[in-house]
């Protein structure tokens, strides 16, 4: 998909019928940036719905999810306001063209607003998509589900905000949560078409049981009983992870009210600086609770060696005893045992040819040495034991100092965990104290939001664990029921379906798993390609690679190695979203340019000098298309120099207003920008850009 043209009636802060035209290297020789520029207010924003409503019909935005309804109006309120005496409706409307594989595609929506005495009423109204194909033909469509099929099958609803996203959007992929689980996993999973994959093992899934069930009617025996078994956990498995995910949907909602909550908290000024300490407070508890998982998992692996220590008197005893015995010569023996017996027993003399018989002082002294001489194996036991308890001995010593060092980071994060805890208790009873009853009853409420995600969580792993061990005992019982075929040569074609259903339902996890870990490993790749190309110099310094887990979480490792998210600046989040973005339009379209815009409604409020520089240098050659919308303080004449020295700037607009909820928009020359734009930041500021960014 790549936009051409979008006009707007009426909508939003634009009164009257306006339109832009979008740069594409096919129309513009290579140019394939639209900077939209206007100071906050001018309906930057309202151009990014206008672009979301023609395409789905949707009136709300990601960052809209806090937001009350009559702030979502979409009909300009100018024009509502000048037919509000004689009660007639303004009819608004965006018209988007675009282009996909060649063909043409123009889709209208159109909605009415209305006055019912005082109270403005909106309504969505009709859309029409026109196709005109590469031969010049036009169809149209005036069916709301056909219409929403063939956009969906150019730009997944699903997948759209990976597109046309907004700074609220760019955010929410770096934070350590469900939700960023679900946003990651959503985006891979429908951009590269995984959820075809999963359809065909849910459909597998249900024909397991189905045969499954049948062949339990059928069979007797211990087979049967195996069968009936393999049934009831199969159940038990599917309800569980129904419910996995219902605990987590429950938790990703659970958070989207305690943001409700803290924003209307930060409306109070009176506690701002307890809540900005108790975000500071949960931030450093979130990072430590990380540090302490990651030396648990540290200690855990140490475990087997560490384990050493608690029996160290019992090696040194062992040791030494054999040791003795090993000074004394008694291991190894001086005379094989094997040697006497066969003096003793066969030869009846000595290896000098003296006769030994019994009760001759020969025998006697042969038979004592025989008493003193051990076996050979035994010998050869206690020499490979003395050998393995000297070398742990000599690393004794350093496993105890790793083991040591563990042990007390692990007693200082605790410690810190627990200082944490009681600070944020403490601000919480400071800010539940305030005489602002509404400020005390929010509170109350987050108090009681986040006592129920812990309990949510606790349940959550309790889940997570029996579902494990319902997979342990399935898989045993697996193998256990194709031990049965064989010895029992239950070959009959019902038991051949269910065993052939069950191992192409294998078959297919395994190829899901596969190719979800490489597709993963690919974006990682892909990302880290863009992440060290779009990071500043202090950030190259600190970090090092950016993750995506077997859940579907983000995560950045430091210089070192260990995970770092929780720590990142609000900057390098910008940047690593950015960079997962373009690592998956990159992969979706076989390393190649994906031919989809990326539409940014003013990404660059929490970047760095050096970290927009990079942006806008490097970005337009990530994507077929860039359209940004930025503001007066994020887009400057040193990022309009940026930009014009890339060589892809093709169209540039400008926002005007003219009066209370009027924006008008002027197409401007490219050559024009630098008068039109403000001076550069002074070097003050630009350090505080680079260090706060």
């Amino acid at each position: 998909m790549i936009l051409e043209k979008i006009t707007m009636k009426d909508f939003r802060q634009f009164r009257g019928v306006q339109n832009i035209e979008f740069a594409s290297e096919t129309e513009n020789d290579g140019k394939n940036v639209t900077v939209i520029f206007g100071e906050n207010g001018r309906g930057k924003t309202g151009l990014f719905r206008a672009v979301v409503f023609a395409l789905y019909g949707e009136r709300r935005l990601s960052q809209d999810e806090e937001a009350e309804q009559k702030e979502l109006y979409l009909v300009n309120s100018a024009a509502m306001e000048d037919t509000k005496t004689n009660g007639k409706p303004v009819e608004a409307f965006v018209e988007l063209v675009f282009r996909h594989k060649d063909q043409k595609y123009t889709i209208k929506r159109s909605l009415l607003g209305v006055f019912d005495k005082d109270e403005r009423i909106e309504q969505v109204g009709s859309v029409t998509l026109f196709h005109t194909n590469s031969d010049g033909n036009t169809l149209a469509f005036n069916d709301p589900d056909d219409i929403r099929k063939t956009i969906n099958s150019i730009l997944d609803k699903n997948v759209k905000e990976y597109f046309l996203f907004d700074g609220e959007k760019i955010q929410r992929l770096t934070m350590a949560s469900i939700e960023q689980r679900k946003e990651v996993a959503r985006g891979i999973k429908n951009l590269l078409n995984v959820d075809d994959l999963e359809k065909a093992i849910n459909a597998l899934q249900r024909l397991r049981k189905e045969l499954n069930t049948e062949l339990s009617k059928r069979a007797t025996g211990e087979y049967a009983k195996i069968v009936h078994q393999l049934n009831q956990l199969d159940e038990k498995r599917n309800k569980l992870k129904a419910k996995l995910e219902e605990i987590e949907d429950e938790y990703a909602h659970l958070n989207v009210e305690k943001r409700k909550i803290d924003k209307l908290l930060e409306e109070y000024k009176e506690i701002f600086h307890l809540l900005k300490e108790r975000k500071d407070a949960e931030t450093q508890l979130k990072s430590e609770k990380e540090q302490t998982g990651n030396l648990l998992s540290e200690m855990r692996a140490r475990t087997a060696k560490a384990s050493q220590l608690l029996i160290s008197s019992t090696i040194d005893f062992v040791f030494d005893s054999i040791d003795q015995k090993k000074q004394k010569g008694e291991i190894p023996s001086e005379i094989r045992k094997d040697l006497i017996e066969r003096i003793l027993d066969i030869d009846h003399k000595c290896i000098c040819d003296r006769p030994v018989l019994p009760g001759t002082p020969e025998h006697s002294a042969l038979i004592r040495w025989k008493n003193k001489v051990s076996d050979v194996e035994l010998e050869d036991s206690a020499l490979e034991i003395w050998r393995s308890l000297s070398s742990i001995r000599n690393y004794r010593e350093d496993i105890s100092g790793v083991v040591e060092t563990l042990l007390q980071r692990y007693a200082v994060c605790r410690n810190n965990i627990e200082k944490l805890r009681k600070k944020i208790e403490s601000i919480n009873e400071q800010i539940g104290a305030s005489e602002r009853k509404d400020a005390a009853d929010l509170e109350k409420t987050r108090e009681n939001i986040e006592k129920k995600q812990i309990r949510i969580e606790a349940e959550r792993m309790t889940t997570k664990s029996e579902f494990d061990s319902v997979e342990s005992e399935y898989a045993r019982l697996s193998e256990q029921r194709k031990i049965l075929e064989r010895e029992e040569n239950i070959r009959n074609e019902l038991s051949q379906r269910a065993s052939l259903a069950e191992d192409t339902y294998k078959a297919l996890q395994e190829v899901y798993k596969g190719f979800t870990e490489e597709i993963k490993n690919r974006i990682a790749i892909e990302a880290n390609k863009y992440f060290v190309q779009l990071l500043d110099k202090e950030g190259l310094e600190t970090l090092s690679k950016i993750l995506v887990n077997a859940d579907y979480s983000l995560q950045i490792l430091d210089r070192w190695g260990k995970p770092f998210l929780a720590n990142i600046s609000a900057g390098q989040r910008q940047i690593m979203s950015i960079s997962f973005i373009a690592a998956l339009a990159k992969v979706a379209s076989m390393d190649s340019i994906l031919e989809m815009p990326l539409f940014m409604d003013t990404p660059f409020g929490k970047l760095s000098y050096e970290h927009r520089k990079n942006l806008i240098k490097r970005l337009p050659s990530y994507c077929a298309q860039w359209i940004l919308l930025a503001t007066d303080t994020e887009f400057r004449k040193q990022e309009a120099s940026f930009l014009r020295e890339g060589g892809r700037w093709g169209k540039f607009y400008v926002l005007r207003s003219e009066g209370p909820g009027v924006t008008i928009i002027q197409e401007r020359d490219i050559e024009e920008a630098q008068s039109l734009l403000h001076e550069n930041m002074g070097e003050t500021n630009e350090y505080v850009w680079r260090y706060t960014g």
